[in-house]
């Protein structure tokens, strides 16, 4: 009996032993086997600063890609799985002249069949179809050339075309889009600064902001989003001063300094006028609001590219402040109290 389950205890040993080698021999082949849309990068150093772009590389095996598998009038991911990612060590001009600061950004594309647009987002670490128009940074159009042969596994190139500038290219199936960048050398900002002034009977009001672009992007409802309080230009808050008191709205504003919010929505837009100053971007408080007041809001038949405040005399102690961007056009009036 004692012989007997010797036996019994060896083929169950033997037993387990197989299923264990072939249990690993199967995790071992799928360790093995190719991914579908494998992970890369291409690696650019321009005056020793490098730029990286990180994505998935999807194959055609067999399917028609542009217009089905990447759909028109749609954006696209740009390669497969986690968004594709843009990291740059050095301030670039990219495209048409779109300055683009260092740091990591996502790129998607918008292809269409009349053209392609590269859309720079400013969000990452999102999976492929996390996209937010509301994070664009830009968008702008590409240059498309049709491949005589066709590219089986999707690719991103960066390629030098000189000491400070080189190219990006993007092939798959007959299709290949590209566009040019260099080395940012004068450092222009995306939202320079800027400040309007007016007089009033010799006492000075000026207006000191950020003016960012479109670059490509839908602004209002999107950039600046409807029912939420907006910086009203960009990076610090946008700052009033005046030597005088004013009336605007039929609100008394004494002479001083305030910040300028405003609150659009489809139907209007309403001014802010904030007690606060000196404050970053998402430091607006409402319990220091002065005032609310309702904007004049007309469409203007030609789109405004950079965002611009703008203050102009009406009269005597008179004049009105005006804000425009893509085609919309706010204004309030006020007078010297």
């Amino acid at each position: 009996m004692r012989n007997k389950g010797g036996i019994m205890r060896t083929i169950r040993l033997t037993i387990s032993l197989l299923i264990l080698a072939l249990s690993s021999e199967g995790i071992l082949h799928a360790q093995q086997k190719p991914l579908p849309s494998p992970r890369d990068s291409t690696i650019l150093l321009l005056q020793g600063k490098k730029l990286v772009v990180d994505y998935g590389r999807p194959s055609m095996r067999g399917r028609k890609i542009m217009g089905e598998l990447v759909p028109w009038n749609k954006a696209w991911r740009t390669g497969a799985n986690e968004a594709t990612t843009f990291r740059i060590d050095t301030s670039l001009i990219i495209g048409p002249g779109v300055p683009l600061q260092r740091g990591a950004y996502t790129l998607w594309t918008l292809p269409s069949e009349k053209g392609w647009k590269l859309i720079i987002n400013k969000e990452t670490d999102q999976w492929g179809t996390n996209y937010r128009e509301s994070q664009d940074y830009a968008r702008f159009d590409l240059t498309v050339e049709k491949l005589d042969k066709p590219v089986e596994q999707f690719m991103i190139g960066l390629e030098k075309t000189g000491n400070t500038s080189g190219v990006m290219k993007m092939m798959w199936e007959n299709t290949l889009v590209s566009t040019p960048f260099m080395i940012n050398e004068k450092r222009i900002p995306p939202s320079p600064r800027d400040s309007v002034e007016l007089s009033l009977a010799g006492k000075k009001i000026s207006v000191n902001y950020a003016r960012p672009f479109m670059r490509g992007r839908r602004i209002i409802g999107v950039v600046v989003p409807y029912d939420s309080v907006w910086r009203t230009g960009a990076n610090a808050a946008t700052a009033l001063t005046t030597d005088a008191d004013l009336l605007t709205g039929g609100v008394s504003l004494p002479k001083g300094k305030y910040s300028l919010w405003t609150l659009p929505s489809e139907k209007d837009w309403k001014l802010i006028i904030n007690k606060k100053v000196g404050q970053g971007p998402a430091q607006y408080d409402p319990k220091e609001d002065l005032a609310r007041i309702d904007m004049t809001k007309e469409l203007l038949e030609k789109p405004i590219e950079q965002f611009t405040i703008s203050l102009e005399g009406t009269g005597d102690g008179t004049g009105v402040l005006k804000l425009a961007w893509e085609n919309t056009q706010v204004s309030v009036a006020f007078k010297l109290k």
